[in-house]
């Protein structure tokens, strides 16, 4: 990671890359939580920028990626997800698909900090603060 001006950036990925404004806060004690205020911090993280998500469907397999600071911590997270359960050759996911086969147009996706940092008084071998908090994402089809 490299600090420059209070600006924090961290390679996630081959196109990715966190940059914010925010201090990370390195002494944020664990605690695991799913209040809604969490929710609501990373909606406005994404809404200005700082968080990012993407929602996938190719073929009958969906999956989502969200990265940016972590709402509670505001430690760089990469989470990558696969929403699919292959059953008998047919691609399922939450809440659907119906009978139809037919893709939905948003997936809910569920988050946890999985930051890297050890937190005070986090379980051994946990680095995260321990907040869950959810996103909705658009989903964008692949061939």
């Amino acid at each position: 990671m490299v600090t420059v001006n209070s600006t924090v950036s961290a390679s996630i990925g081959e196109d990715c890359v966190i940059t914010t404004n925010a201090r990370p806060d390195d002494e944020q004690e664990y605690q695991p939580t799913a209040a809604y205020e969490w929710t609501e911090r990373a909606y406005q993280l994404l809404v200005d920028g700082q968080l990012h998500g993407r929602a996938f469907a190719t073929g009958a397999v969906l999956s989502s990626h969200v990265w940016g600071p972590c709402p509670r911590c505001e430690h760089p997270l990469d989470d990558r997800q696969v929403h699919t359960a292959v059953v008998s050759g047919v691609g399922r996911w939450p809440g659907g698909p119906d009978q139809t086969g037919e893709v939905p147009s948003a997936l809910e996706v569920d988050v946890a900090c999985g930051c890297g940092y050890p937190h005070p008084r986090a379980p051994q071998g946990v680095a995260g603060c321990g907040v869950s908090f959810r996103v909705e994402l658009v989903l964008a089809e692949r061939s």
